[in-house]
């Protein structure tokens, strides 16, 4: 699969290209935490996880298509850990056809590998392209790269979050997070490789199979109540409770909005058969007072 269709451009709120990332799953991105705090202008060393949206495009197949997208994962620049200057941001909505997901490769040994890299350097929003060499690892986990050849681009700045393709292996196998600035005769600059992104991949993984069981589990839970009171209520002739709300802010993961609304389901079912089983449309003018209990994730 070719690298083109996953890569993108993050762009600032005043427009200005700030870094690369790049499609691994069907809506999540991976970048560089310091290049969402430069597109929204906030400090490099921000802890907490950035709640404005992320504006992006696909440049190589769908330029200036703008669309957002929600940091979903943070680990802020911080030397002193070894998941470090990480995000993963997840797209608010549909990616155009065109676009593909990374084809991503772990790998020990890389050394000597050819590679290839599109990134946005200053003066350069629509993208150049850079190659070299790979090098070992460094104590902190990260790669070394290297740009051998006399002419053409480097690394630097710019190129932040971009996919690091391994013209060997055809796959991505890391991403560029920083350039030497001190010596820059030396054409080197760093990734972070995929050993160690992986375990982004798989703590997402986790949270994508946990959201999936609990939804499940919600849906399960409604379902049921559901049945058991609808019996109930045919059996006694009680009025029939409305879920039609409460499914719609189940089916779109509305968890604190469908805490509420539980209240009120219950609230109204339970007041119906206390008042004798009179009709729940005039009953429950503070059902919010009646149940304190919470059944969906708050989240």
């Amino acid at each position: 699969m070719p690298l083109e269709p996953s890569i993108i451009r993050i762009i600032s709120n005043s427009s200005r290209v700030t870094g690369a990332g790049f499609l691994i799953f069907q809506k999540h991105i991976l970048t560089c935490a310091h290049v969402v705090c430069d597109s929204l202008g906030i400090s490099r060393t921000t802890i907490e996880k950035p709640n404005e949206l992320v504006t992006l495009d696909f440049p190589l197949v769908a330029a200036k298509q703008y669309l957002k997208a929600k940091v979903v994962f943070w680990q802020p620049v911080n030397p002193n850990e070894e998941l470090e200057d990480i995000a993963v941001l997840k797209l608010e909505n549909n990616s155009p056809r065109e676009v593909q997901s990374a084809t991503l490769i772990t790998l020990d040994n890389l050394w000597g590998h050819p590679f290839r890299v599109f990134g946005f350097p200053a003066g350069q929003s629509n993208g150049v392209w850079a190659s070299g060499v790979l090098r070992g690892r460094a104590a902190n986990g990260w790669v070394q790269l290297e740009d051998l050849k006399q002419s053409g681009y480097k690394l630097e700045a710019g190129f932040s979050g971009a996919p690091i393709w391994d013209d060997k292996l055809e796959g991505v196998v890391g991403m560029a997070v920083a350039a030497e600035m001190e010596r820059p005769e030396t054409k080197v600059a760093f990734m972070i490789p995929m050993q160690v992104l992986s375990k982004v991949l798989s703590t997402l993984s986790e949270q994508k199979t946990q959201n999936l069981e609990l939804r499940n589990t919600v849906i399960n839970q409604q379902e049921a109540s559901k049945k058991s009171i609808t019996q109930s209520l045919n059996s006694e002739k009680i009025a029939l409770v409305d879920y039609t709300k409460l499914q719609k802010l189940l089916a779109t993961e509305k968890w604190k909005e469908a805490n509420q609304e539980t209240e009120i389901v219950i609230s109204r079912y339970y007041i119906d058969r206390l008042r004798g089983f009179n009709s729940s449309a005039n009953l429950c003018r503070s059902s919010s007072k009646t149940c304190k209990g919470s059944i969906w994730s708050n989240r």
